[in-house]
């Protein structure tokens, strides 16, 4: 503005529409408490804002793209990608889909990570079941997409990253904070949701379950074409180049005949009974016109986290890098800031507990335990807990131990909730939570808590829900899951 360009010039140079440049004056208008650019500009040098203009004729830096490599985790491969080479480490979480190859063909994600790539190593990948990861093993679960998540960590040398979730994969961006708190230095939101679905009236922020569905039917028969590019990127809806890259794209990243298992499982899975369990800093952005998850969403997420720096951007637009400026322009200081977190004091852990009749710690349990990765074990007067950092072993060692047969084995007993990070003894509410559901869980049966039921929807489970019979206003509703044996 100081150099006399215009609302159109200065959209051209930062890659903005002329609408939002108008929208940030008016921002800047009303910070300086003036009413028209000239009085911007002279108000701005009283308050020293232009000592130090920029070069606007200066090139930005190169940036490094790394080759795209290949990850393996137990017999998954996972295709990612660094970019640039900043102080700190960012784990980007796609959405639904991606392609990290044919991405590189548009030029608003190339500059979108280059962004970044200035500030920071950037690691990007494709999730199992689209893009050039595996796809023989299908849809991800939440569970498989941590896990994943750690692979790619591992395999770039990453001990500690900003954690980067867009759309659904915020959810498992905001699982990854919480179950690896020693792993994540912040979390970064964009568009994302803690439920995409809902299957009643609540979350009134969410879709409807029938909406989605009609959602899939029209995407699987119009695949190949530029599907709904209308709600994902309103203000690219006519631009013929995009359209024609983001059919590529989505015949590309995934199938007609896939995408229902890859959205499906990702629609039922829940977070918001996570949300305040998560300590590491958080900025969420949002925009406010969003039609894919609305704004109601982001301001959820940002009520719900304890350490939220919460950002709302005009525009209708839910791809992240489309009209990317305002956003970069929020995750920039954010990465810039010391980093201020301690050593966590506690983590989000899946606990199994064996209690009752039969719930003695024999050696043989001990065996079983000890092969799936369990630790913290605690022992206590009427049985033993231990815990895990992945609800697949939990799962897997429950279902072994059952195998054991009636009267060698207690009530078994599985939840996720907080735990001491050196003692491994839960916090709060969890043990309540776990006495609760062991009070209704029969010798050699087990029972799911409903808070890992809901991230854990998309892995195949055969279960039974049991429901509350209390006088407590919740009488009908759905209190635990009772897991079928393998």
């Amino acid at each position: 503005m100081a150099a006399g360009q215009s609302n159109r010039g200065i959209g051209e140079q930062l890659g903005l529409a002329i609408d939002t440049i108008r929208w940030y004056n008016k921002r800047l208008f009303a910070r300086l408490n003036v009413t028209t650019r000239t009085d911007a500009v002279e108000q701005a040098r009283r308050l020293g804002l232009l000592d130090a203009p920029a070069d606007a004729d200066a090139k930005p830096e190169p940036v490094a793209w790394s080759p795209i490599g290949f990850a393996d985790r137990d017999g998954c491969t996972l295709a990612y990608q660094v970019v640039g080479s900043g102080p700190i480490d960012v784990l980007f979480v796609h959405g639904f889909l991606s392609h990290l190859e044919v991405a590189l063909d548009l030029p608003e994600y190339v500059r979108f990570f280059e962004a970044l790539g200035r500030q920071a190593r950037v690691i990007i990948f494709d999730k199992r079941g689209t893009g050039l990861s595996d796809r023989s093993q299908g849809a991800p679960a939440v569970e498989d997409t941590i896990s994943d998540m750690r692979a790619v960590l591992d395999a770039v040398g990453s001990s500690r990253a900003v954690i980067m979730g867009t759309s659904e994969g915020g959810a498992a961006a905001v699982l990854f904070a919480s179950m690896h708190p020693a792993r994540t230095r912040s979390l970064v939101l964009i568009g994302s949701t803690a439920r995409v679905a809902r299957f009643g009236a609540e979350p009134t922020w969410s879709v409807p379950m029938a909406a989605l569905d009609q959602s899939i039917a029209h995407w699987r028969a119009t695949w190949g074409e530029p599907a709904s590019i209308d709600r994902f990127a309103p203000s690219r809806e006519h631009d013929p180049a995009f359209r024609k890259w983001w059919g590529r794209a989505l015949r590309s990243a995934s199938s007609p005949s896939s995408i229902r298992a890859v959205i499906e499982a990702a629609a039922r899975v829940d977070v918001r009974a996570i949300l305040p369990e998560v300590h590491a800093p958080a900025l969420v952005i949002h925009r406010t016109d969003d039609r894919i998850v609305p704004v109601g969403a982001g301001r959820y997420l940002a009520e719900r986290l304890p350490h939220a720096r919460y950002v709302e951007l005009p525009g209708a637009d839910h791809i992240y890098f489309v009209e990317s400026g305002p956003v970069l322009q929020a995750i920039v200081p954010f990465l810039q800031s010391p980093d201020a977190s301690a050593v966590p004091a506690s983590w989000l852990a899946i606990m199994l507990q064996m209690s009752g009749p039969g719930g003695l710690l024999t050696d043989e349990k001990q065996a079983i335990l000890s092969a799936a990765g369990a630790r913290h074990w605690r022992e206590n007067e009427t049985g033993w807990t231990v815990l895990f950092d992945g609800s697949a072993r939990a799962l897997a060692c429950a279902q072994r131990l059952a195998a054991l047969g009636r009267g060698r084995v207690g009530s078994i007993v599985l939840h996720v909730g907080e735990c001491a990070t050196e003692s491994g003894r839960p916090l709060g509410t969890a043990r309540a939570v776990m006495h609760t559901l062991a009070q209704e869980t029969a010798a050699g049966e087990i029972t799911l808590s409903t808070t890992l039921y809901d991230i854990l929807n998309g892995v195949p489970l055969t279960v039974t829900p049991r429901l509350s019979n209390n006088d407590a206003g919740t009488s009908g509703l759905v209190s635990s899951w009772r897991l079928q044996p393998a």
